[in-house]
Order: structure tokens, then C-alpha cells, then sequence
């Protein structure tokens, strides 16, 4: 029985966003993934427009 619509790498890759979403420190989802740089941890990362507008408004003027 197989499953379609998923693999390993769509599983790593929610699992690793999910982490960062919930406050894990990116250089431990570096460790935890086995990634040796950030940049390539960071191509990982799903972020979305509300993650962006937030963040932008947390900016003071």
C-alpha cells in the first residue's frame, strides 16, 4: 500500500518548519537535521505572508 501526495523530503520539511514555528532555535534544527549550514536549513523553511506582515510589524517607528 502506497501513499501518494507525500515522501520523505515534504515530511522533513513540514517537521523542520513546524520546529521553527514553535520557537526552536534555528542552530538546533541545524543539529537536529544534520543540515551544515544555515543557508541550507533556511531553504527548508516555509514561511508564509502573515509571518512576514507580523514581523514587519513588530518593527517601531
Amino acid at each position: 500500500m502506497g501513499l501518494s501526495g507525500f515522501s520523505t523530503h515534504s515530511f522533513r520539511r513540514t517537521a523542520l518548519t513546524r520546529m521553527h514555528n514553535a520557537g526552536v532555535p534555528t542552530k538546533h534544527i541545524q543539529r537536529i537535521s544534520g543540515h551544515r549550514t544555515l543557508a541550507a536549513l533556511t531553504g527548508y523553511l516555509e514561511v508564509t505572508d502573515e509571518q512576514v506582515e507580523g514581523a514587519i510589524g513588530k518593527l517601531a517607528f
